[in-house]
């Protein structure tokens, strides 16, 4: 089943360029987040067809402008969160800049891919669109075995190791929710499911202080959380 639709920026500098990736394969991918509240794909993506029209053409698929990722996430004309694929995966792009040690653009060349961002407060989308993102790295580890689960990066994370420009996409919106790229690392090795976690809590009162200490420890060392409280009669 596909994970994305090709809507290729034919008329972008990085499309032309057509520079392939060191031995054809990427040695990871940044994940991106655009910095702007619009979550429509249509604003990044020339498909009328499936995500609307841009009546100002402000896309990456224009002339004027090298600046072009791999994909896009987003919502399209429908309300659907959906994945674009804009370029061909193999090919490199330019997407994080510079860094300090060279760049993941070209030389180790990484996969990129922008989620649109919108005003940070709707946890629903949020989650679709990082489950689709975690869905497709996933599909593109197993496309690509060069691909290591560690070298899935946000564009912060390149910045760090020197590889990126000085942006804090997208741990910024991933730490909005209380995540962070770890989360997101263990969400690509689950293929976007979700853990679903459960909480139990009991009490127990015991008249003696040493067998209320020594049930404390048993538990303990079966990894509950335990407090042990004192009661006044």
């Amino acid at each position: 089943m596909a994970i994305t639709f090709q809507a290729y920026a034919t008329n972008s500098g990085a499309y032309k360029m057509n520079r392939l990736m060191p031995a054809g394969s990427p040695a990871g991918i940044i994940v991106h987040s655009t910095g702007a509240n619009n979550p429509y794909l249509k604003r990044y993506v020339n498909a009328p067809d499936t995500c609307g029209e841009n009546p100002y053409k402000n896309y990456f698929d224009r002339p004027d402008s090298d600046v072009c990722p791999h994909g896009v996430i987003g919502l399209d004309k429908n309300g659907e969160v959906k994945a674009a694929k804009i370029l061909p995966w193999n090919i490199c792009c330019w997407g994080c800049g510079n860094g300090a040690k060279g760049s993941y653009n070209y030389n180790p060349a990484y996969i990129q891919i922008e989620i649109c961002e919108d005003g940070l407060t709707n946890k629903d989308y949020f989650l679709k669109a990082f489950k689709l993102m975690a869905q497709l790295c996933n599909r593109l580890m197993k496309n690509y075995p060069t691909i290591k689960l560690e070298n899935i990066v946000s564009h912060h994370e390149a910045h760090i190791r020197g590889y990126a420009s000085g942006h804090v996409d997208c741990d910024h919106w991933l730490a909005k929710f209380g995540y962070d790229m770890d989360w997101f690392r263990e969400l690509v090795k689950n293929n976007g499911e979700i853990p679903e976690k459960y909480t139990v809590t009991a009490t127990k009162t015991f008249d003696d202080k040493s067998l209320a200490e020594s049930n404390k420890t048993k538990l303990e060392k079966l990894g509950y959380n335990v407090k042990m409280t004192k009661e006044v009669k």
